[in-house]
């Protein structure tokens, strides 16, 4: 009635939810870097407009202008590529989020069973001692008659 090893069956789990870990925080920083890469293209344009507006108030030649909207189109362009790739990246990040948490359960449920059996087994084996120190209770009692 020994019980089942589960020490390398519990450090498997726990290396499984490392990686999990590991994973949720690589999703993070890419979600972080994304993010830093869309403040500074919104930057970008943000300086494109405005440098747009004062040379609009100055003689300016109409291809030269044409030339800074077309890089105003082309940032708007890769904000919404940037903006798209966020969204991709945070949907990554809850999936990462959810399989680190469904790892972590079944590391927990094991975990619980594994100290359930240890309390079954320690309980098994006093209740043993116990039988045996009556055992010998018995015997003693016995020759002392």
């Amino acid at each position: 009635m020994k019980p089942f090893q589960l020490d390398k069956v519990l450090d498997h789990r726990k290396r499984l939810e490392g990686i999990a870990a590991n994973r949720l925080s690589e999703a993070k920083r890419q979600v972080s870097l994304i993010k830093q890469k869309l403040f500074e293209a919104d930057s970008d344009l943000n300086s494109l407009i405005k440098k747009t507006e004062e040379l609009q108030s100055s003689p300016i030649s109409i291809l030269d202008l044409i030339n800074y909207e077309d890089q105003i189109l082309h940032q708007k362009k890769n904000i919404a590529a940037i903006k798209k790739k966020l969204q991709e990246k945070d949907k990554t990040l809850k999936l990462e989020h959810e399989h680190l948490i469904e790892k972590s359960r079944d590391r927990q449920i094991l975990q619980s069973l594994k100290e359930k059996q240890n309390r079954s087994w320690k309980q098994y084996l006093d209740k043993k001692e116990v039988s045996m120190l009556d055992e010998i209770a018995i015997v003693r009692h016995d020759v002392h008659r």
